[in-house]
């Protein structure tokens, strides 16, 4: 990046000149640099990530946090998540590592395992997937496959049940009742 002194002798030049410099001010400073034309690509591997993270980031946005509660107290789940979270990192981060896994292998072994799921059981975490506002993830390009909302909120149960030290269904994941979902919904969006 350069210093520049009275750009295109004025005192002052912004925008692109040519398709090649671009002069702006930094700090009120005027610099010239080459321009760049930002590009998305629209991998189907950039659409798997983004996938991912997008169902992740929608599922997270459904936990009561301390400022969203009109009490200020926040959900259990918020709670819980907060407190085992590692020192200088947030609760959030925390959980989209661990739910996300190395090589995003946790969220693709959820998404399996709920698609393997019978219809009853499918239909149950659907239906209180709802509850919280989800709704299945996709884009508009891209092979990556969609996101179901019931697959969203699996991966929160699973999250809670084993970093959280939140109880398991009785029967296990693939066999929940519609009592215990009730109780997760409430952990992760009633102020506790």
């Amino acid at each position: 990046m350069a210093k520049v002194t009275g750009p295109l002798m004025s005192l002052d030049a912004s925008g692109t000149v040519g398709n090649t410099a671009t002069f702006s001010k930094w700090k009120g400073r005027n610099y010239v640099r080459l321009r760049v034309t930002p590009m998305n690509t629209k991998t189907d591997a950039q659409a798997i990530v983004r996938t991912y993270l997008g169902a992740l980031g929608q599922a997270l946005s459904a936990v009561l946090t301390k400022a969203k509660d009109t009490l200020h107290v926040g959900s259990a789940f918020w709670a819980a998540a907060v407190s085992f979270a590692p020192a200088g990192q947030s609760w959030i981060s925390y959980a989209s590592r661990t739910i996300l896994g190395t090589n995003f292998g946790n969220i693709e072994a959820v998404v399996t395992a709920y698609g393997a799921l019978s219809a009853t059981p499918k239909g149950y975490y659907d239906t209180h997937a709802a509850t919280l506002g989800l709704t299945a993830f996709s884009l508009s390009y891209g092979t990556a496959p969609a996101i179901a909302a019931g697959a969203q909120l699996y991966g929160m149960y699973k999250f809670a049940v084993e970093q959280l030290g939140y109880a398991a269904p009785a029967g296990g994941f693939a066999s929940p009742t519609t009592g215990e979902l009730d109780a997760f919904v409430t952990y992760v969006q009633v102020s506790a």
